[in-house]
């Protein structure tokens, strides 16, 4: 058992080696983070659009939250962990936030952060995303907070694609493509 635990852990390393180095290949760690973050942004907003009014207020069981509710929260999270990232204040509110209400608003607000999050990108470099940060009362670095943006939001958007398989809906991410002609 001990040897398969050591392979294990030797292709694991082999493996995140490769990742550093295809990273440094194409220019640093920042470029495949952006990429995984342009991903997730429009998973989460096709998401956003997709999901009808009539159901923002349908939640699984009284315990969670309910549609309007993740996609609020994930408009506050991506405005939170990005102005971390940034080291700026948070732009966004909650009381803004909460007063969410209709479709049309949200749909806006998620956008909105993700403009935020677009700026934010703009002006990180390797060295600056290397900088020092307290998060959550740790200390870490900058990257960490836009790992974590894209985190929380692949975190929400799993939530989202069972609720929307719950009220018998296929996400736009899994719907059949048109055949191409």
């Amino acid at each position: 058992m001990k040897r398969v635990n050591k392979i294990v852990a030797a292709l694991l390393l082999a493996s995140a080696w490769a990742g550093v180095q295809n990273a440094q290949a194409q220019g640093g760690l920042l470029a495949p983070m952006k990429s995984q973050w342009d991903q997730t942004r429009g998973l989460v907003t096709n998401m956003t659009e997709f999901i009808p009014e009539d159901k923002y207020d349908w939640k699984p069981t009284p315990e969670v939250r309910s549609f309007r509710e993740q996609l609020s929260h994930l408009v506050g999270e991506n405005y939170m962990l990005m102005s971390m990232a940034a080291g700026e204040p948070n732009p966004m509110p909650a009381d803004k936030i909460n007063a969410l209400k209709t479709k049309a608003e949200i749909v806006q607000a998620m956008k909105d952060s993700y403009a935020y999050g677009e700026k934010v990108w703009a002006g990180m470099t390797e060295a600056k995303a290397l900088e020092p940060l307290k998060m959550f009362g740790r200390d870490t670095v900058r990257a960490a907070a836009l790992l974590g943006n894209i985190v929380d939001n692949m975190d929400h958007y799993g939530n989202l694609v069972v609720y929307v398989r719950s009220n018998g809906m296929v996400p736009p991410r899994s719907a059949p493509k048109p055949a191409a002609k």
